[in-house]
């Protein structure tokens, strides 16, 4: 009689065991997720300070420097954006950068896949200009000058759409002096 009460538990054990069981799969399932999303998440996030600082210590110190953009594998080209945009909103500006700014640049990088936006103020001029012509922008500051190309960081952000960011790749960025305008000309320079 004993042994008959343990053998009709045995069963209703069983269930408990591979409904806890199932549990603790899926909720290490959605942790590894969350895990993968926040890392992804974070190697945006370094990229975006990097290229931030980059910009603004061009801009101050009229130097030259290497930064690097690369998207992680989680993020698609065809569905991410990374561009420079300009706004003249008080609300927006004072939320993202601080203070009661009527005016701001922000670098901003988006994604439909999975969802995500990322803004960084960008402490600049809003006349910084980041032009594409070789008359403005000349290929013989470079050493080799073989391999790079000049394109403006600041037009693409003009647009919105995915289509028109800035591609992931290596630059260099060279603050030209120009001795009519004191609006800082920031020479952007691809490697192809």
């Amino acid at each position: 009689m004993l042994s008959e009460k343990g053998q009709e538990s045995a069963p209703f054990e069983l269930l408990i065991a591979i409904i806890v069981m199932t549990f603790v799969i899926v909720v290490g399932f959605n942790a590894l997720e969350t895990l993968n999303r926040e890392t992804c998440e974070g190697k945006i996030n370094k990229n975006l300070e990097d290229i931030k600082t980059a910009i603004e210590s061009v801009v101050k110190n009229k130097s030259k420097t290497n930064v690097s953009y690369e998207l992680p594998n989680c993020y698609s080209e065809n569905e991410s954006g990374l561009i420079i945009v300009e706004r003249n909103d008080t609300v927006y500006c004072s939320n993202v950068c601080g203070g009661s700014l009527a005016q701001c640049t922000v670098l901003q990088f988006s994604s439909d896949d999975p969802s995500y936006t990322e803004t960084k103020c960008l402490r600049i001029s809003s006349a910084t200009t980041f032009p594409d012509e070789y008359v403005t922008c000349p290929t013989d500051l470079l050493e080799p000058a073989e391999g790079y190309t000049a394109v403006d960081w600041k037009a693409i952000g003009d647009n919105l759409g995915f289509r028109t960011s800035i591609i992931p790749g290596q630059y260099t960025l060279i603050r030209q002096s120009n001795l009519f305008s004191q609006a800082p000309i920031i020479c952007v320079y691809r490697r192809e």
